[in-house]
């Protein structure tokens, strides 16, 4: 069986999977964003012949190939183990403390984005409290203190 070679439609990463995961919908090891893997003779999409199996595991495992600029291509595997781990954490109690000021880029309000992009990486029963929070700062230009918001989310690591 052949791999496909593509490009991520969201950021443009160049990964290989083997053929047989064509049309699965999986996350850009980059990006992390979703898109369904694409099918042979599709625009954009190479085929390489891959090399016979050396040994067949016995549970079947799906492998993603990124490519590296230097050295040989990791190979990312998610393990059972290592998806337990994920779900369960180390019981850690952690504190997120996003200030709106922080997040203007260029004139553009960006704290929405910036929340929404953290919360992502949890999941729901990791966090345990999400506050609004008022603070003032001094600006230096006007010397005067300028109040604003945040969002403070409490979560399990």
């Amino acid at each position: 069986m052949a791999d496909l070679n593509f490009d991520c439609p969201n950021c443009g990463q160049n990964l290989t999977t083997d053929e047989s995961q064509t049309g699965v919908q999986i996350d850009c090891p980059s990006c992390s964003k979703p898109f369904e893997i694409p099918k042979p003779g599709e625009q954009g999409v190479t085929t390489v012949e891959a090399p016979p199996p050396v040994e067949t595991p016995k549970e079947e495992t799906k492998k993603y190939s990124v490519p590296v600029r230097e050295g040989k291509p990791e190979v990312l595997v998610k393990t059972k183990a290592t998806e337990e781990e994920e779900a369960k954490g180390d019981g850690t109690i952690r504190v997120k403390t996003i200030k709106r000021g922080e997040c203007i880029e260029l004139g553009h309000d960006k704290f929405d984005e910036v929340l929404n992009e953290f919360l992502a990486k949890l999941k729901r029963e990791q966090i345990i409290s999400i506050q609004s929070v008022n603070y003032a700062h001094y600006d230096p230009s006007t010397q005067k203190y300028l109040d604003d918001y945040g969002a403070m989310v409490i979560y399990q690591r």
